[in-house]
């Protein structure tokens, strides 16, 4: 049995390693997720009774080899459970082709970039490998004032050109650093892009501040809220993201294949 799950978990371990790094894609956003979400809690199961097997078997000793190799190959496996448990510095791999890279005009005045390919603010996930945050001075300060950050309150307009095809208006901002959202994006809105048909999101808007409804067309520049806290967020901020997939149609939102952003001069 020993031997079976070994080479079960190094099968599954090389194809996710495979479709991540290599293939890319959908193939690698989904095996990212089975890999955190599946493999590594059923390997960190395993290694802990691997543990227990190795002490019970040294204490009669008997042979370890077996248990140890299912070890190693267990606690490999597990790694990926450092991302649930908020510790991990690993993110998803970079690897769309540069010519999906979309032109976007800044959405904000002034605004500061955080994420992208240099700087991976949140790229845990597949859908956020692209994303950017962006700020406005100051930024990362000591204050429960929303009011005394520079992004807060500031205009959004559109970054492309597209439909309107999602939006939330009527989330509440929370106070900085603290964990009461309701939502991961808060207020947002999902952009069908013109010239690409790939999809835009804009998030942690201001409630009640978003002029656009569904079925919108707006062009590039046009008004579209203002930047609130709502949401999953330290502080106030506008989150960006450029996605192959509709948004709407994601079972799960994690998966979707981030793409990159390029802002205009």
């Amino acid at each position: 049995m020993k031997k079976i799950v070994f080479y079960v978990l190094c099968v599954m371990e090389v194809i996710c390693l495979a479709c991540v790094y290599l293939a890319g894609g959908m193939a690698g956003a989904y095996a990212w997720s089975f890999a955190v979400f599946v493999l590594a809690p059923l390997s960190l199961i395993v290694a802990l009774v691997q543990v227990i097997a190795l002490l019970v078997r040294k204490l009669k000793k008997k042979s370890l080899k077996w248990n140890l190799m299912l070890l190693i190959i267990s606690l490999i496996g597990a790694y990926p459970i450092t991302i649930l448990l908020g510790i991990s510095s690993i993110t998803y791999p970079t690897k769309a082709d540069k010519k999906e890279e979309i032109a976007a005009v800044m959405p904000v005045k002034d605004g500061i970039t955080f994420g992208g390919v240099n700087y991976k603010t949140h790229a845990i996930w597949p859908s956020e490998c692209y994303a950017y945050d962006i700020l406005v001075e100051p930024y990362d300060i000591e204050s429960n004032d929303l009011t005394k950050f520079g992004i807060y309150n500031a205009d959004v307009v559109a970054p492309v050109s597209g439909t309107i095809i999602g939006l939330e208006n009527s989330e509440e901002d929370i106070l900085p650093n603290t964990d009461e959202f309701k939502s991961q994006l808060g207020n947002y809105v999902f952009i069908k892009i013109d010239r690409t048909g790939t999809f835009m999101i804009l998030a942690h808007l201001e409630k009640n501040s978003i002029k656009v409804t569904v079925g919108d067309h707006i062009t590039e520049g046009e008004y579209i809220g203002k930047v609130g806290n709502s949401g999953t967020t330290s502080e106030p901020h506008l989150h960006i993201q450029h996605q192959r997939n509709n948004p709407l149609q994601m079972v799960f939102p994690t998966c979707s294949e981030g793409l990159p952003i390029k802002f205009k001069k």
